[in-house]
């Protein structure tokens, strides 16, 4: 694992000099790189496809790998650092030569080990695993106009995804149906929703649309569901709620003639569905698409009494009957695999004591794919019974490299599939769940995180100590690649790192400048030196008035995130300049609200390179006052995907139309907005059509104004916070916020509210806060079908008493499903509110 994780990371170091050099420097020797990277890419290939096997010939050129991967980081990165920290074009010629001839060591070393495996490879020494759990193992039938003889092909982890969208966008013109089926769990809809969102997919096609299919399914309510999400005319689908299906079918397939489609069926249990459907989709000759997702057979019979005794070895304890399973579920469904499973569970049961749990927990660990152990062994991090924030964990992941790229995607959300997989074999269990499903919070068993620990520190890949230990035993750590250290009074980590890790009280070893991962509060010059930095977390900005570390950021020449807990300080800050010269920059996000972002750079500087100043990495970019949303400014920022702003203090002479707000449009890629303003929006406000989530706080616009928001066709999840609509009256407008999961209100002046169920019609969760004004909630909401919680704070007495009677009203309809829950808070509370409902989506 710690060999595999290494070639991620160096690869990760490779590809950027390649692309960016530091200081806009060829200080190496390109051909060198890529032939370091040609030679680290093959090794990594090898240890995918051979990632099971045990043995001693294995194991030490596993160990000769990381110890070579190592290697060459620590030469390269001590390079970066010598050349930044000088900052000098002239360089002796002796020290140029000495470091390629270090470097071409190493390469040479990689050399004799890419000779070895040749041998192993020519040799097949072993069992070459080629069984391997896929992320999709999805099966892809491909059939022209529902022919029988259909071709059927086994997809990969990787290549799936390509293959399918290959398909839908190929030269065949006439209508094709892509049906894709496999076990429960295996992420075939996951799939479906990143092929169904790509740009590339969306641009294909002229029409899309989706629908999920139960169990117990009606074709009225599919024909129907499938017109509503084709848009062609808003608010159709409600007019045509009493048209029988054969009217519901000519009205559909009047909407997709002539026109190029993708339509996609989610969770199909029967090919009756599709037999009572299938007539009412033309083929235009003209490139059309179904994908239909469904349901494979269920457990072979032959593997019944197998599981049975796997779970008598198990001695009945859930956590280990838990991994298991979710080992079985990850794996081929063969009696030779899970004989091979039982007897290993039997052997773990002969072990006697409580050792047994322990080993087939490992067991779970040995048998997962080789790209999901480091995610796995990094979870040891994190202190006991830790609250894990999902968005933190996937940033430290990404920074340390150890997450394999895959084209088309991000490197996040690679690393969130990488978690869910986890989830899905019950390695990591979801504490808390976003308004958008999205899974908020994560935390790892007790036993499984000492799993963590011991396999980590087994193979150098990180160790986790506490001051007092460190102090005695200081060598004990030193061939460590990763160092946690924890404080002894209060159970929590106080730091994260890549290379080495330090806290407040501890100062920072020479070796740190090697450091990639750092959190705490540290002086302006310990940060100069770290120069590798990828993933920073401030928890103090200032030192009295003084800000640190900002104006050093533009040394950092790989830095991905910057987090800015707090400050001691109101007085408003410009970020430097240099912000502008970070390609490799992800995430910007400050807690305060008195950050500045400058205008970029002239182009004409640094030779006149554009690209020097576009960040086209950047996703998170929050919070930052007064923003200037100048096209110029937006066009360097394309791939952003949150954002957080506030007005306030206008200058003397400066109005909405300096800010430029309506230019928000062009940022396709935002998901998710906060806007927070001391001033009335402007009219000529437009926001993204990609917006999955908006908080608006403080902004006094009517609640008509919201139609503006309601158009908007991915919205999820939006948040109203003190006074950011004004007025005693809300009439939405039918045939809006169709896709709208969760919606909260906090501290404002309305009265009435006119709703019913067709007003919201997804919605899932509604939270109120601080409505005083409110006489009641409007007793059509309790009647959407999604509708699973309602929660109200500090609300009047009259919105509560309607709130039980929506639960009453429910419950005797047999809606057991409905929670409502009521809270009595202070005063004093309320800023806590408004801060629990703006992180409440997230």
């Amino acid at each position: 694992m710690a060999a595999y994780a290494s070639l991620l990371s160096l690869g990760n170091i490779l590809d950027q000099l390649l692309e960016h050099p530091p200081r806009q420097r060829d200080v190496f020797d390109r051909a060198q790189i890529g032939s370091l990277l040609e030679i680290i890419t093959f090794l990594r290939d090898f240890l995918e496809d051979y990632s099971l096997i045990r043995g001693d010939e294995m194991q030490g050129l596993e160990g000769k790998i990381s110890r070579s991967a190592y290697a060459a980081e620590d030469i390269i990165e001590s390079r970066v650092v010598d050349q930044i920290l000088e900052d000098s074009e002239a360089e002796s010629e002796s020290t140029s030569t000495l470091f390629s001839q270090d470097l071409q060591k190493v390469i040479e070393e990689f050399d004799s080990m890419k000779t070895d495996v040749m041998k192993i490879k020519e040799s097949d020494q072993g069992v070459k695993i080629t069984e391997q759990p896929n992320k999709y193992a999805t099966v892809v039938s491909s059939f022209i106009g529902g022919a029988s003889d259909s071709k059927n092909t086994m997809v990969g982890f990787d290549e799936d995804l390509i293959q399918i969208m290959d398909t839908l966008t190929g030269d065949e013109s006439n209508l094709q149906i892509l049906s894709v089926v496999g076990m429960g769990g295996i992420g075939k809809t996951t799939l479906a929703r990143h092929i169904y969102s790509n740009p590339w997919i969306e641009n294909h096609f002229d029409l899309h649309a989706w629908v999920t299919i139960s169990q117990q399914y009606s074709v009225h309510e599919i024909l129907l569901g499938l017109i509503k999400d084709t848009k062609v005319v808003e608010g159709e689908g409600e007019q045509l709620t009493g048209f029988n299906e054969g009217e519901l079918g000519l009205r559909l397939n009047k909407i997709l003639f002539g026109r190029r489609y993708l339509i996609v069926m989610d969770d199909i249990w029967s090919i009756k569905v599709w037999n009572a459907i299938q007539r009412f989709f033309p083929d235009n000759n003209n490139g059309c698409r179904i994908l239909v997702f469904g349901k494979s057979k269920s457990c072979p019979l032959e593997l019944d009494e197998i599981g049975k005794t796997i779970v008598r070895n198990c001695r009945g304890l859930p956590l280990a009957i838990a991994t298991i399973s979710g080992l079985l579920a990850k794996s081929s469904r063969t009696v030779e695999y899970w004989e091979s499973v039982a007897n290993d569970t039997y052997e773990a049961l002969n072990m006697g004591g409580d050792g047994f749990c322990f080993e087939i927990l490992s067991l779970s660990y040995r048998q997962l794919p080789v790209h999901l152990k480091p995610c796995f062994l990094y979870m040891a991090i994190f202190g006991e019974d830790s609250n894990i924030r999902v968005s933190m964990l996937v940033k430290l992941l990404v920074a340390e490299g150890i997450v394999k790229p895959i084209r088309y995607r991000s490197l996040e959300e690679i690393a969130e599939d990488n978690l869910k997989d986890l989830i899905d074999r019950n390695l990591i269990q979801v504490r808390d769940y976003g308004s958008r499903n999205n899974i908020k919070c994560c935390t790892i068993h007790d036993l499984l995180r000492e799993l963590c620990l011991k396999e980590a520190e087994k193979e150098k890949f990180l160790c986790v100590a506490t001051i007092h230990s460190l102090n005695r035993h200081p060598r004990s750590i030193s061939n460590m690649r990763r160092l946690i250290i924890q404080r002894t009074s209060v159970e929590e980590l106080e730091v994260f790192d890549a290379m080495y890790l330090a806290y407040e009280p501890i100062k920072l070893p020479v070796h740190s400048r090697l450091l990639r991962v750092l959190r705490g509060t540290y002086s302006r010059e310990d940060i100069r030196q770290l120069v590798n930095l990828r993933c920073i977390h401030f928890e103090n900005g200032f030192f009295g008035n003084e800000l640190v570390n900002l104006e050093s950021l533009s040394l950092l020449w790989n830095l991905q995130t910057v987090n800015i807990a707090r400050t001691w300080s109101e007085r408003p800050i410009s970020l430097p300049t240099e912000i502008w010269e970070m390609p490799y920059l992800r995430h910007l996000k400050i807690a305060q609200e008195n950050f500045y972002l400058p205008d970029p750079p002239s182009t004409n500087s640094k030779n006149g390179r554009r690209d020097i100043f576009e960040l086209k990495n950047l996703q998170t970019l929050s919070t930052i006052r007064n923003f200037r949303c100048t096209d110029e400014v937006l066009r360097r920022i394309p791939n952003l995907k949150k954002m957080g702003i506030v007005y306030k203090l206008f200058s003397d002479g400066f109005g909405w139309d300096y800010y430029e707000m309506y230019n928000l449009a062009h940022l396709r890629n935002l998901e998710s907005f906060s806007l927070k303003s001391w001033y009335k929006l402007p009219q000529n406000l437009c926001f993204p059509r990609s917006l999955k989530k908006l908080t608006l706080s403080y902004c006094g616009v009517s609640w008509g104004y919201l139609t503006v928001v309601g158009t908007l066709p991915y919205l999820e999840a939006l948040n109203l916070i003190g006074y950011a609509c004004m007025g005693r009256e809300w009439n939405p407008v039918e045939g809006q916020f169709l896709k709208l999961k969760s919606l909260g209100i906090v501290g404002t002046d309305l009265e009435e509210w006119v709703a019913d169920s067709s007003h919201f019609p997804h919605l899932e969760k509604l939270e109120l806060f601080s409505l005083d004004d409110l006489k009641e909630i409007p007793y059509g909401i309790g009647e959407i079908g999604t509708l699973r919680s309602i929660s109200l704070s500090y609300c009047s007495s009259s919105a509560n008493a309607s709130a039980k009677k929506i639960q009453e009203e429910q419950q005797q309809l047999g809606n057991s499903d409905l929670r409502v829950r009521i809270y009595s808070v202070s005063v004093g509370n309320y800023e806590s509110l408004l801060l629990a409902c703006s992180q409440c989506s997230q």
